[in-house]
């Protein structure tokens, strides 16, 4: 596995978690999410999940995509542990 990515309190970025992974992320908060998948995969691959990942007092969290998902929630335990594999 690669290093982990370290994130400051505060820092948001744009992710994709497939297969227990972060496939995909960027710090560009500019773009929609639909802009994001658009530019890394085309379109949300079969079982992927997007959303955006950020550390808030000191812990790494994601949240889901409401345009891909409708809601604005905290990502399924799945997502959480590939976040914490890869963002710290």
């Amino acid at each position: 596995m690669s290093e982990k990515i370290k994130m400051r309190d505060g820092d948001t970025m744009l992710i994709m978690v497939k297969d227990g992974a972060v496939i995909h992320f960027t710090p560009n908060m500019g773009l929609p999410h639909v802009e994001f998948v658009r530019r890394a995969t085309g379109e949300l691959p079969e079982g992927a999940w997007v959303g955006t990942v950020s550390r808030l007092n000191g812990k790494v969290a994601a949240i889901s995509s409401k345009h891909f998902f409708g809601y604005q929630l905290p990502g399924p335990d799945w997502v959480q542990a590939a976040v914490r594999e890869r963002f710290e």
